[in-house]
Parts: C-alpha cells; structure tokens; sequence
C-alpha cells in the first residue's frame, strides 16, 4: 500500500512537468514569428499585416505567462535565426498560420452572422473640435 501511495505521489508531481514543456515549444515558436514580423514591419509595403501578426503572436505569448520569462528565449531565438534563409522559413510558417486562422474565424464569423458578410459600417463624419457644442436649449446645464 505504501508502494502504491508512492507511486500515485511521484505521478502528481511529475504531470505538471509536460505543460510546461508544451509551453516552452510554444514559446519558442510564437517568439520567432513575433521576431519575423517584427523585422518585416521595417517594409513599408507589409508593415501593417506584419505589427498585426507581431501582436497576435505577442498575445498569444502573454496569455500563457509573464512576458518577463521571455527575455531568454527572445535572445536565443534571435541568434538562431541567422542567416536570411532561416528568417524566410519562419516567416512563411508564421504566414500560414496567420492565414489558417484568419480563414477560420471569417468561416466562424460568416457562420454566426448568417452566412452573409455584413455591409461595412458607414464612417462617421467628421467633428469640427473648433466648434463650440451647445447642449440642447430643454436641457439644463450640469
């Protein structure tokens, strides 16, 4: 019976060990994308879709723990990445991930909206902030 306490004791402590693990695959990866697209923001041409990607993988990265526990993957991943072969292969990854995902919620959103897009929402006009707003003449002041 002791054997078997044992044993059930040993089990419990080492099962938290394969999140973390799972984690630090993860992190790893998500950290080369946000460091890729981080870099392909320097274009001009792709800087918004790439701040994006960077801030859906620093999500995803913040979600799983204190960003301060990155800092040595962030350094060691940086150093991995070194030659421009390496960076390509990362960026297209990251690429097709963010594309799989974008299909997917746009399927899911198409879904729930009735499988019709809805129509872009009319821009507001614009506010002249020069212009004084007076509040309507029945309402009293506060």
């Amino acid at each position: 019976m002791r054997a078997l306490i044992a044993i059930a004791a040993a089990a419990t402590v080492t099962l938290p060990a394969a999140p973390a693990a799972a984690d630090a695959v993860s992190d790893k990866a998500d950290v080369r994308c946000m460091l890729v697209l981080r870099f392909a923001a320097r274009d001009p041409k792709a800087r918004e879709m790439a701040v994006r990607g960077a801030h859906y993988y620093m999500g995803r990265l913040a979600a799983r723990g204190p960003v301060a526990r990155l800092e040595p993957v962030m350094a060691g991943e940086g150093r991995s990445m070194n030659s421009a072969a390496v960076a390509q292969a990362e960026f297209q990854r990251c690429a097709e991930e963010l594309q799989k995902n974008q299909t997917e919620f746009q399927a899911l959103d198409q879904k729930l909206s009735g499988a019709t897009p809805a129509e872009p929402a009319a821009p507001a006009k614009e506010v002249d902030s020069s212009q004084v707003i007076e509040p309507p003449a029945d309402e009293a002041p506060r």
